[in-house]
This record gives C-alpha cells, structure tokens and sequence, in this order.
C-alpha cells in the first residue's frame, strides 16, 4: 500500500467517526491550549513588570529595613515584617544625600485609613514622601501643585490625591482648595496627580500622598521609614554608589561589618537591575509551575488518544482482516493507526494553538482596559515548541 493511500484511508476514518475523533483530541486541544495560554500570560506579566521597573531608571536605587540573605535572597519573614521594621531613619536619607555620586533621594513611608469629604468616604492608602519623589518618578500633579520642601519641613497638613481618589471624593467639583479629612487629621488638597494607572499590580491613582513628617508624626506616631529611593548620578557608578551607602548607613546605624557581611546588616540595598531580575525570576517560576500543572492535560490527552487507538484494533478486527486478505501487510496496518493518531494530535495540536492563543489575545486585552494597563500580547516560541 503506497503512503499517500494509507494519509487518505487514515482521513477517511476519522471523519466517518466524527464524534470518537472530536472527544479523543479533546485533551490535546484543550493540553496544547492550557500551555499556551499560561506561558502567554506568564510572560506578558514578566514583561510588563519588568518594564514598569526599569521606566523608574537604570540608576535607581533602592533601600528597605531587614536583614539581607546572601543565600536565599530577600527573606519572606522580614518582607512580611517590613511594617514594623524601624531601622530606617530620616538622618539616613541626609547622610546619603551628601554622597557626591547621588543626584537625589527621598523617603517613604505609608500606611492605610479612611479618608472623607463630606458624605463621600474612601478607604485610601496614604503616603508619606518629599518633593524629590516626583522627580524621582517623574509623575507630577496634573491640576494645582507638588508638595514643596517647605511643608516637608513645617509638617503641613496638605495632599496631593490620585486620580481616582479625586474623582470618588470630589466627583465633578474641583478639589484644590477643599479639606479632606485623614484619620481625624485635617488636610488641604493642593493637586491632583496625572493619571497613571496599574503598574506592578499597584493602582497609583488610588494613593493619597503627603509630606513625609506628617504622616510619621500626625498619622502613624512612627520615626522610621519604610522605604529609601536613591538616583545615581548615573547608571555607570550604580554599584559603586550601592556600595558607598552601604558604608554610610553601617556607619550612621553603629553596625561594625568590616567584612562586608550583607546579613549583619539591618538594611538591604538594591539596584533597578537586581529589582528586575528578582521579578523576572519569581514571574519565570510561577510561570512555569502554572504550565508544568497545564501540561499534565496533554499527558492526560495522549493516554486517551492511546487508549482510543487501542480500542479501535479490536473494533476493527474485521477491517484489518479483510485489508490483511487482499494482501495488506502488517506495516501497512501498523502506519495507517499511527497516521490516525498523528493526524488527531497535529489537528489538537492546530486547534490548540488557535484557541489557546485566541484566548489570550483577549485576555490581554480586557486586562489592559479593565486594569488601564499596558498588557502586552506575547506568544513565546518556547510554549508552541513544547506543547506540540
């Protein structure tokens, strides 16, 4: 029997038995799908938060109270701590200010409360900076005014509020000017902050933002800091500088680590870069453990087309015997059933991809709209090689 005979006889059969071949491409289809649609989505996450940190600048440099793991990365107890971690001071920022490789930092501090105006109430996240923030991350109000270094200073009670806290507070009216009140505490809105959206699963636009001293002193009763943000004079002296504040803050905190021992330090100091490939890696693994778990439908799927191709030898006794009789030989059974079963997985395959990457077309698009975000649409090349 010539090969081309056997492709044509091998069609034949599965489309005389439309609904056996429908439900055995079943597990490869929805397997070929699953893998796709993970690893498109997993990427587009990578992607998009990999970008999204380093928008803020390759020179960027960032600090956090806790200890520093050299073997295990940053340790999940002291993240989950980070909170309560006092380490960090406002004369830390200061000592690192006067180092002649940094162009500007600013602190951070944060915390969550009820804000109100009038009858309106919001749940907000407040957070407590100084006017080099908005250099920092380049993001300014759009309406009224930045917090300037004065009312840093003078502890003033003013805001500037996201985007969307404004228009849920304020609605139509024009908020500069108006008082909301924060946690009992009074403040004057002097701007509105353009509009920004999502970025590393974070609504900015949901954020209250205040001059660091009040929000220590009037809304949390605290002297640490959550957070430090460092620029470098520029992107080639970024490990240097990471260094040189590494001496300053031991210095400033009365740490002795002549050694250089990152976990006797009760602070860590990152870079834009390690920030980066810290998420890179975390998104890679969550990524692949989500295919890994997607893959098992085209295991699943192969038994059954095995199982099905099993069956149909007994189903078919008759046909082979009769193909057997006008002189078919057994390699010419044996390939007409392994073409059945190629052709079944090629067409799972096909319809797989189409509806795997259909699927995460549109995902990816209601994501951007829904999370007013910019969620790329990506297809690895990786997921379609190893799923077929």
């Amino acid at each position: 029997m010539r090969f081309k005979d056997s492709i044509k006889i091998s069609f034949i059969t599965l489309r005389v038995n439309k609904m056996r071949s429908a439900l055995t491409m079943l597990g490869i289809i929805i397997g070929v799908g699953s893998v796709i649609l993970m690893m498109s989505l997993g990427s587009g996450a990578q992607n998009l938060i990999v970008g999204q940190i380093q928008s803020l600048g390759s020179n960027s440099i960032y600090i956090e109270p806790g200890s520093f793991d050299p073997k295990g990365g940053f340790q999940m107890e002291v993240a989950l701590e980070e909170m309560t971690i006092k380490t960090l001071k406002l004369k830390d920022v200061e000592a690192i200010k006067k180092d002649p490789l940094v162009d500007m930092a600013y602190p951070m501090v944060y915390g969550v409360a009820r804000s109100v105006y009038q009858n309106n109430d919001e749940k907000i996240t407040f957070i407590g900076i100084t006017p080099e923030a908005y250099t920092i991350d380049n993001w300014h109000a759009a309406n009224g005014r930045d917090i300037d270094e004065e009312e840093v200073k003078s502890m003033a009670r003013v805001a500037t509020l996201g985007h969307k806290i404004a228009e849920d507070l304020f609605e139509e009216e024009d908020p500069i000017g108006k008082t909301i009140r924060i946690k009992k505490t009074n403040f004057k809105v002097i701007g509105v902050m353009e509009e920004r959206g999502m970025e590393m699963f974070q609504n900015f636009d949901e954020y209250v933002y205040i001059p660091v001293t009040t929000a220590q002193k009037l809304l949390l009763g605290v002297d640490h800091l959550n957070a430090i943000t460092v620029r470098a004079i520029n992107e080639d002296v970024v490990d240097e500088l990471m260094e040189s504040i590494r001496l300053t803050l031991r210095e400033t905190h009365n740490i002795y680590n002549p050694e250089g021992d990152l976990s006797k330090d009760d602070f860590k100091v990152m870079s834009q870069v390690e920030a980066s490939d810290m998420m890179t890696q975390i998104t890679g693994i969550l990524t692949a453990f989500l295919s890994s778990i997607a893959a098992i439908a085209l295991i699943v799927g192969g038994i059954g087309i095995m199982n099905i191709m099993l069956v149909s030898v007994t189903e078919r006794t008759k046909e082979i015997g009769l193909r057997k009789a006008v002189g078919a030989r057994n390699k010419d059974i044996m390939n007409q059933f392994l073409l059945e079963a190629v052709t079944l997985t090629l067409l799972g395959g096909i319809i797989g991809f189409i509806g795997g990457t259909s699927i995460s077309f549109a995902i990816s698009i209601v994501l951007s709209k829904i999370l007013n975000i910019d969620w790329g649409f990506t297809i690895p090349i990786g997921s379609v090689v190893l799923s077929f």
